[in-house]
């Protein structure tokens, strides 16, 4: 079932402020686990995963792993299972806080202990995006895209060759 190959896992981040006995949002995570091996046990290959959230994704699949299906390690660790990063979100007032450098280094604890997920890899595509109204736009602006690629590359992810894309191999963590 291709539900199963890739599960959709959200988290929301929260502020509470104990003396008013109030939260407010202030993020989110959103994300999908891709199970590689059962993929392959059912008959779908690799690049079938990613071709079943978004085909424009697919593309990072050719730089993670071979078209024999076998990782590349430099990417990819040796629990082949891939984690998508789809969104990381902090609200523009709590920007700038270091709010968003806390949850890149904790979601690697998080995944483990809260989903008890092993991921080889985390990938994610950095493309930042603006709220206009109620949408998310992506924007393409260059010096936003640089400057979230430096954010994640400090933040232990690798980017991938010359492209927007970036990876977190897990055997290092």
């Amino acid at each position: 079932d291709e539900d199963l190959l890739n599960q959709r896992y959200f988290f929301t981040i929260y502020k509470t402020d104990d003396e008013l006995n109030k939260q407010e949002q202030i993020g989110k995570v959103e994300m999908t686990y891709m199970d590689v091996y059962m993929a392959e046990e059912t008959g779908y290959g690799v690049f079938d995963l990613f071709d079943l959230i978004d085909s424009e994704k697919q593309s990072v699949c050719e730089y993670l792993f071979d078209f024999d299906g076998e990782q590349n390690d430099k990417y990819v660790g040796m629990d082949r299972y891939v984690l998508y990063i789809d969104e990381i979100f902090i609200e523009k007032k709590y920007r700038n806080m270091g709010i968003g450098s806390l949850i890149v280094k904790e979601l690697p604890r998080l995944i483990r202990q809260i989903l008890k997920l092993r991921p080889g890899c985390l990938v994610l595509l950095a493309n930042p995006f603006e709220i206009e109204g109620k949408e998310f736009k992506p924007t393409r602006d260059k010096k936003k895209i640089e400057k979230l690629i430096k954010f994640y590359s400090r933040n232990g992810f690798q980017r991938i060759q010359d492209t927007q894309y970036l990876a977190k191999n897990m055997d290092f963590i």
